[in-house]
Parts: C-alpha cells; structure tokens; sequence
C-alpha cells in the first residue's frame, strides 16, 4: 500500500508540472520563428485584406442599421439623419440644433397634431366627430405670450384649426400653427382664457397723425367697431331717418351748418348700442377735441377704457399732407384736407388738447402719449401693449371679484370722488402697515391708484407693491373684524398742516412786524411805530380801529444784525471762513504736501495757509495771484521727494548715465535745508 501511494504521488507530481508548464505557455507564449521572407505578407496584399474585411463590417452594420430604423418607423420614433464626415464642431452642432427641440418638447414627442381647414373643421364640430378645445375659438399659442384680446376670423386674419386627440384647436396664424403642432401639451395645459369684456379705446391727435389708420388697424384685427362722429351721424341717418334726431340733423345739415355738438353726442350713443360695440367694443377716432365734447361725453357716462394721444409735431403734419398732396391730382377749390384747413384744425386741436389731457389724467387716469412720429408699425405695436395691458388689468380684476378674492383696482378709470365715496374703514391709511407695525401711513399723499384694492365692495391703499401683494394673498387679516388693531379716532390722528393752515392759526405771530422810526406817532399819550408809509396813512385815517391791538404773551427774537467780530472763535470760523476752509483742507488731504526738511504737520498748515491767501475772495487781484504763484512753488518743491525717490538707485552711476533734470533738481532739494519756506 505504502508503493502504490508513492506511486500515485510521483503520477499527480508530474500532472502537476504539466499543468504548471501549459499554464506558463499560454501566460508567456513562446516567440513565433521568424517567417521566411517568401511567407510575409507584402503591403498590397494588407491594404486589400483590410478593406474587405472593412467593407464586410460596413454592410453588415448598414445592414442592422436599416433593420433598426425600420423598426423606429414601426413605433413612429423619429430618425435624425447627420452627414458625419463633416468636421467634428460641425457635427456636434448639427447634432445639438436636430436635437433640441425633442428635448424642449419631450412632453409631446409621441402626440401628433393634423391640421385642416375651416370648413372641415366646422363640419366636424357640428356632426360631434370632434369637440370643441376649452380654449374655444382663442389662440393658445397667443394666449400663453400674454394675448389678451381675442383676434376676429376674416379675410385678412385666417384661422388655422388643428386636430389633437378628440378636441379642435383654432390658431391664429401659422407661426403660432407650427409651434402648436411641435408641443401641444405645453399650451393646452396652461389655464383657461379669463373673461372677455368690450374694449372701448379713444383715439386723438392732430389732423394726419395716424389716428384713423390705427382705428381701422384695431378694427380688423380684433373685430371691434370703428366709430368717428362722421359714422355716428350717418348711421342715424341712414338706418333711423325719421326720428326726431335724424330730422333735427337734417335740418342743421340741409341749411349748409355743422351738426350741434349735442346731437353729435347723441348720435354717438345710439351708435354704441350696437351689438359689436357692446361684444368686442369700439373704437372712437378723434373724439373728443374740445373741453365741451369731454364734458358732455362725462355727462352721458362715455368712459373710454384707454384714449390714446398721437402726439405729432406741426412740421411733420404740413410734411405728410405735402407728401400726401402729390400723390394727388389738384383741383381749383380747396378740399378738406387743403392746407388752410388743416392749419385751423391743427391750431383747434392744440388750443384745447391740454386740458382735455390733463382732466383724463386726473380723474380717470386713463390718458396714454404715443409719440407718433415713428412709424406706423411702431405705434400699432406700442398701442396693442398698452390695450393688452389695460384688457389684463380688467380680466384679472373681474375673475377674482367673481370668486369673493381682493382685486387691484388700477387702469380701471375710477374718479377720485367714487374713489372717496367707497373707502374702507381705515380711509386712506394704509391697512397692512397699521396691522403690522401698528404705523400710520397715509396713502392720499400719492394720487395714484396702482396699490389700491377692493374687497367686499370698499377700497384700500396701499403704501408699497409688497404691502398690496400681502393684502391680496389676505385680505381678511387686515380688515375687520380679523384686523388686530382699528383706526384711531379722527382727533389722534396726526394732521399735516400747510402754510395757509399754520397762518390762520397764529393770525398775531404773522401780523408782527418790526416799525419803521421814520414812520412813528402817537396817540392817547402812546407811541406807535409803523413798517410803511401807507400803514401809517392807515392809522391816521382810522385810529379807532388800530390803536388798542394786544401783543402775545410771549413775543418772538427780534430780528437784530449780529456783527462778525462779535461772535466767539468758533462761530467766527464757521461764519466767516468756513467754506473757504474746508476746501483749504481738502486740497491737502488729496496732495498729502511734505515740504523738504520740514515735518508733515508744518508742511500741511503751509500749504492750506497759501491756499487761504490764494483763493481769498475779499482779497485784492495781486495778492491773490501772488500767493498762486508761491503755491505752485511750494509744490513743486514738495514733488521734488516723490520724483528723487523714484529715480535715485542704491548704486552710484555716471552722470551720463542719469536723468537729464536729476543732478538739476538733487542740487534744488539740498539747498532747501536751511531756507525760509515762505519768503525763500
């Protein structure tokens, strides 16, 4: 037994080194004989090997690549085709541009959009095959870019209506069509358009100012009515001939005469009862141009939401109208836009345009300057921001009050006195600084309404932006009965008086004045002294009247000169040289002066003493430029230590070698040590 288990271990010894030997091999293979040179493989023949093999790569990936993107198609995944030879830049932007707008719109990458006709898309509503989107017919594209007045579908303004899912989407033009169709979750999931109202706009200004081209411009865009008086009063006559009022016109008019600007007015609101203007709204071109239009549009409660002011100058008017004019064939009488006509319109308009201007601003605070000397396009854009604006002001006043929240009450054209008639309980204070801080700050020192709110039916100012947007998060905090502390009573509260005010208060402290010696007399064995002549005259003639007036208790100073010299050292300076010291001491902070050989502080109080003398105002011409010409010297030597530590070295070098004005102005500082700075 013990051989045959010597045995069996010799066997598995050699195994082992077997192993040991293979594994060695194949860590550590052997160097491969070297090839005969009829065996290597020449050049050629590595070139055509490699392309095949290349080749062979090449279809068999073109091949997967095309099962690939066949299978893409399956799913509609799009596939992005990018010509890779190019340079690597280029291709990383070809790559970035394709790839964008899958990530900006990766929320849509799998929903699709159709677009189709108006017709069609009427025929699918009214058959129930589609429904209508809850955006109806309001552009989604324009709405989530803060449009907020609904375009009109017309010729010149076409919709667009695109399928997605089960609803139709109206677009308003084919710009905001394909950025619908690339993301239409984006804009369908954004709120709900808000509550339209009429718009009603004023447009004024000069005669060729672009008044009408804006009006109409407004008109088919957004389908409000254009209504000048012109149109008013053709409409009565023309739809409602035999009323009293048309009958009243025809008279006025047969008879060669303008229509009475009371008709006028009320021929303009029979035409705002309209359905368009009480739908869309209306625009009112170039009314009101007098102060009595505005009071009569005032007396019938016509109120535009906006009026706009095309302010243009004369020059540019009679430059448009002669531009205009030759376009023109002339005529031998004059037409309504001649230049004699013209100029007396232009001339009206100016006459009253500034009242009217400034009774809009405030009272309704409605009044918007359009400087139209640009271009018409300019104008266009700059008068839709301000209606857009105004338009939004309302929609979101409107949607909060209709769900019982505080709205801001600005851009709504309310007059200061319904203002004060609907005041809350802490009037014109502001209600979050009194709840807060327990502070009174009065508001009606800002006419403004563009911090003030309404909740429950009053109104509330506001001191700052940050206080407004706290009262409408939470009204009910700082109004009663919520509200921690309520306004004092009228009689601690403190009152800003004026100077009338202050005056009528202390009639006697205003009437004293100090009499005149020159002017004096004496009655009932008194003396009184008089300011005037013509206050003594008045004495004379009525004594009665004058001579037993009582002074106050206690009398205010007398107005007494007070002499210079009188004054202690302290008020002196102050008094006399105080300017001029003050400047003497700010020249020598900024030059910090070191005279040489002399200490800081000497050199200082030298300096501003040739500073005093220099720039004396009581002083003689002479002296003054006397002493400029000894401070500039005093200077000068004081920069002599600034430029030879600049240019002096530890090593000695040759005078060839040194500044031209070194040795000059070295030979200048040293004979400075014993001299009289001042005389020297």
């Amino acid at each position: 037994i013990g051989r045959e288990d010597e045995e069996f271990s010799e066997e598995e010894a050699e195994e082992e080194e077997d192993d040991i030997d293979n594994i060695l091999e194949d860590e550590f293979p052997k160097d491969e004989e070297v090839m005969s040179e009829e065996d290597e493989e020449q050049e050629t023949d590595a070139l055509e090997r490699l392309k095949g093999e290349l080749g062979e790569k090449f279809e068999a990936d073109v091949t997967n690549l095309q099962a690939i993107q066949d299978e893409f198609e399956k799913f509609l995944i799009p596939v992005i085709l990018i010509n890779g030879a190019r340079k690597i830049h280029i291709v990383q932007y070809m790559l970035n541009m394709k790839l964008k707008p899958l990530v900006e719109n990766r929320a849509s990458i799998f929903e699709k959009c159709y677009p189709i006709g108006s017709s069609l898309a009427q025929k699918m509503l009214n058959l129930t095959y589609k429904h209508i989107s809850t955006f109806g017919y309001w552009d989604p594209v324009k709405l989530s870019e803060g449009e907020t007045i609904k375009p009109i579908e017309n010729s010149e303004n076409p919709v667009y209506p695109v399928i997605h899912r089960q609803y139709i989407y109206f677009l308003s033009s084919k710009e905001t069509k394909e950025k619908f169709m690339k993301n239409p979750i984006k804009y369908i999931r954004q709120p709900k358009p808000k509550p339209t109202v009429p718009i009603r706009i004023a447009i004024v200004g000069p005669p060729k100012s672009g008044k009408t081209t804006v009006a109409q411009k407004i008109s088919s865009e957004y389908g409000l009515q254009r209504l000048s008086i012109g149109e008013a009063l053709r409409y009565i006559l023309n739809n409602q001939p035999n009323t009293e009022l048309a009958l009243m016109l025809n008279w006025h008019l047969h008879k060669g005469m303008t229509a009475p600007d009371e008709l006028a007015i009320q021929a303009l609101e029979i035409s705002l009862m309209g359905s368009v203007c009480n739908t869309a709204g209306v625009v009112i071109d170039g009314y009101p141009v007098t102060k009595y239009q505005m009071s009569l549009l005032e007396a019938r409660t016509i109120i535009p939401m906006v009026i706009f002011e095309l302010d243009v100058p004369s020059k540019e008017i009679f430059k448009r109208l002669l531009l205009e004019k030759k376009k023109e064939q002339s005529l031998p009488y004059p037409l309504h836009n001649s230049i004699q006509i013209i100029a007396v319109k232009n001339s009206k308009y100016r006459k009253n345009i500034y009242e009217i201007r400034k009774y809009y601003q405030e009272q309704h605070q409605n009044w918007y300057v359009i400087d139209g000397f640009h271009s018409k396009w300019w104008v266009w854009n700059e008068v839709i921001k301000k209606v857009q604006m105004v338009n939004k002001y309302m929609q979101i006043y409107l949607e909060r009050i209709k769900a019982g929240k505080a709205a801001c009450i600005d851009k709504l054209c309310i007059t200061p006195q319904e203002l004060i008639s609907r005041l809350g309980e802490f009037r014109q204070f502001c209600p979050v600084s009194l709840a807060e801080s327990y502070e009174l700050v009065d508001c009606s020192v800002t006419e403004s309404l563009e911090f003030a709110a309404e909740f429950r039916g009053h109104y509330y100012k506001m001191s700052s932006q940050e206080k407004l947007n706290k009262f409408l998060e939470n009204p009910e905090l700082y109004v009663p009965p919520l509200a921690p502390h309520p306004l004092p009573s009228a009689d601690m509260i403190p009152k800003r008086l004026t100077l009338s005010e202050l005056k009528s208060r202390f009639p006697k402290y205003e009437a004293l004045v100090p009499g005149n010696i020159n002017y004096a007399l004496e009655y009932r064995d008194r003396i009184y002294i008089c300011e005037s002549r013509e206050k003594l005259q008045k004495f004379l003639r009525s004594p009665l009247k004058y001579w037993d007036q009582k002074l106050p208790y206690k009398l205010p100073p007398l107005k007494e000169p007070i002499h210079l010299t009188s004054l202690p050292l302290p008020g002196y300076l102050e008094q006399g040289i105080a300017t001029s010291l003050i400047k003497a001491m700010n020249a020598a902070g900024c030059l910090k002066p070191k005279f040489p050989f002399l200490s800081i502080k000497r050199s200082a109080l030298l300096y501003i003493a040739f500073h005093l003398k220099a720039f004396n105002p009581k002083g003689s011409e002479y002296t003054r430029k006397k002493y400029k010409k000894k401070m500039e010297q005093f200077m000068e030597r004081c920069e002599l230590i600034t430029y030879l530590g600049a240019k002096m070295t530890r090593k000695y070098k040759e005078p060839q070698f040194r500044a031209i004005d070194f040795d000059h102005k070295l030979q200048t500082f040293l004979s400075l040590k014993n001299i009289d700075p001042v005389n020297g």
